[in-house]
């Protein structure tokens, strides 16, 4: 899929200040410079004004412009923070709801050392099936959730929690 190609909105946006609407934009939602997301934001910001640039259709009148660029970008960065906000939520209430199995499973609180671990993680890889073993991979290695490995794998999440609930009952056989 061909990109378009973004030179003149970048341009725009380096004449004349309009670097501080992305910045007027990230104020008006409460997010300012020490906030850890910021740099990223406002980078994001950028990318959407220079795409809105182009989209513009209509006669370039500078206040219309400007606010059509301006609204733009708020909704961009409004809709990437909440976002993030549902996915933060997402994990939080996943992990609310976890069985507990996968921290047993790398808890050390007990004494059981990292080699322990991954001897008992090594041996449940081998007792999973395929299926299973892509639920291990993703949920460990990626950190991704049902909903991520379900997209990932192109299945319904039920499958994916198929898949997980085949890996706790070989995790209790082993156990």
């Amino acid at each position: 899929m061909n990109e378009p190609d973004l030179t003149p909105g970048f341009e725009y946006l380096m004449r004349e200040n309009h670097q501080g609407l992305v910045h007027g934009v990230l104020k008006r939602l409460n997010i300012l410079p020490n906030n850890p997301q910021y740099d990223d934001l406002v980078q994001e910001g950028f990318i959407r004004f220079a795409q809105k640039y182009i989209e513009y259709d209509e006669e370039k009148t500078n206040n219309s412009l400007i606010s059509y660029l301006y609204q733009g970008v708020y909704w961009y960065l409004l809709d990437l923070l909440r976002k993030q906000q549902r996915q933060n939520n997402h994990t939080e209430m996943m992990s609310a709801e976890q069985d507990g199995w996968e921290d047993e499973l790398l808890d050390d609180s007990e004494g059981v050392g990292e080699v322990n671990d991954r001897a008992l993680l090594n041996q449940l890889w081998l007792n999973c099936t395929h299926d299973q073993r892509k639920f291990l991979c993703s949920s460990f290695n990626e950190g991704m959730n049902v909903t991520d490995i379900s997209r990932k794998y192109r299945v319904s999440r039920k499958t994916v929690y198929k898949w997980k609930q085949g890996v706790q009952k070989e995790y209790l056989k082993i156990r």
